[in-house]
């Protein structure tokens, strides 16, 4: 189910405001016949003593030949003006895209018509471009998740082999702090090796059979709490923002704590010491998902956040059928954000901005495969702290969609 194109924000108002494109064409034609007419009379008043000479006829024949040509110059100028050299536009601009220019834009026109033939070739050229996009990715990304999972099994066989070497030295070192070092260099980067494989591994790994109700609040206080125990957010501000009596999302608990550890860490790790860390679950409308620009509730007139097109946001609502009503969970933060050239690339695997030795790149490319599990979508945009808002989304599915009560009884009782 695809969506209906729309004017833009910035067309609206102007398509609003400008005269339509057949009432533009009836008032300049009534003018010009009026303006013809007006001539003709004018024509026989002026000149009228000419009718009574032996070339009267001539002199008839003249005004009605000039009376027609201005009536017909100017009626094609208002056609080409209002009409032909728009449509030209459009198909200059229209042969460039099919050429392959998918940087190519239609002008918008003056009249309503017009802008939203514009908006709607427009739109359609920036489907493709998201299509493409999330073909490319998915190919990519199903490329990569065999080629993971063949690494991963073929690696952690000499990792286990390696600890097991590094073991047995150790035993017979007798002590030398010289070898004490090396073997615990060894040990250090088998570990990091070995979270590499695990990493891969679950992020080649099919996604899950079973399906349970997941409240999402709770999921999201219950990991909070979990990572402030282990003193990992020890260094940051959070804040919960967490609504009641949400709807639950249905799918695999771990899965759905899993990524918020993975965001909160990540979240945490790029806020600077006493920085802020929010956590927001709310239900959100369609209209309010799209808009380009949103405030909360304690935000001044002066928080200006805008919210630009997001190619996994319209395939996952194009997908998902553009539903009314959906749940969202975002976890922000006040760091240095994410730069627009690398809002998509940060989902990949082994794409990391961080210093070379301090991340794998595979953390949001979990998440991502992980969301998409659980039948969300998930994508970045800047913040309100300054830093980087990742923002989930998940269905809200009819009653006639969601699992049996058994299963939501064993989700409850935590089998």
């Amino acid at each position: 189910m695809t969506a209906t194109p729309q004017l833009t924000s910035a067309a609206v108002p102007k398509a609003m405001r400008a005269v339509s494109l057949r009432t533009e064409l009836l008032v300049n034609l009534t003018m010009l016949a009026t303006a013809t007419l007006m001539l003709v009379v004018g024509s026989f008043v002026a000149f009228g003593h000419l009718l009574d000479s032996a070339d009267a006829s001539l002199y008839l024949t003249a005004m009605i030949v000039a009376d027609v040509a201005v009536f017909v110059a100017f009626g094609a100028y208002q056609i080409r003006r209002l009409i032909l050299k728009p449509v030209e536009d459009i198909v200059a601009a229209t042969d460039e895209i099919a050429a392959g220019d998918l940087a190519r834009r239609v002008p918008a026109g003056k009249s309503p018509e017009l802008v939203r033939l514009a908006n709607a070739i427009n739109w359609m050229t920036n489907r493709l471009l998201e299509e493409r996009s999330h073909l490319v990715r998915v190919e990519k990304m199903a490329s990569i998740g065999r080629l993971a999972a063949g690494v991963a099994h073929e690696i952690g066989n000499p990792i286990a082999a390696i600890s097991g070497y590094t073991d047995t030295l150790r035993r017979r070192a007798g002590g030398s702090g010289e070898v004490e070092g090396a073997l615990d260099g060894i040990e250090r980067e088998s570990a990091r090796i070995d979270r590499i494989v695990r990493g891969l591994l679950d992020y080649a790994r099919p996604a899950p059979r079973s399906r349970h109700a997941i409240d999402l609040s709770d999921t999201a206080s219950r990991v909070v709490d979990l990572l402030r125990g282990q003193g990992a957010l020890r260094d940051a501000r959070v804040s919960l923002e967490l609504a009641s009596g949400l709807p639950a999302v249905y799918g695999d608990r771990n899965e759905m704590e899993q990524a918020l550890v993975n965001l909160l860490l990540n979240a945490a790790d790029a806020a600077p010491a006493g920085g802020e860390v929010n956590v927001v679950t709310r239900r959100a409308a369609l209209s309010e998902i799209v808009a380009e620009k949103k405030q909360r509730s304690g935000d001044s007139n002066e928080v200006d956040v805008p919210r630009a097109p997001n190619a996994r946001l319209h395939t996952w609502l194009s997908a998902a059928g553009h539903p009314k009503e959906m749940l969202q969970i975002i976890v922000s933060d006040s760091g240095p954000g994410v730069a627009d050239e690398d809002k998509e690339r940060i989902f990949d695997p082994f794409f990391t901005t961080k210093d070379p030795g301090m991340g794998t790149g595979l953390g949001l490319a979990i998440v991502a495969r992980l969301v998409e599990n659980l039948g969300g979508a998930i994508w970045v945009r800047r913040a309100r702290e300054g830093g980087a808002a990742f923002v989930m989304l998940f269905p809200i599915l009819p009653e006639n969609a969601r699992p049996g009560v058994a299963s939501v009884a064993l989700a409850r009782s935590g089998a």
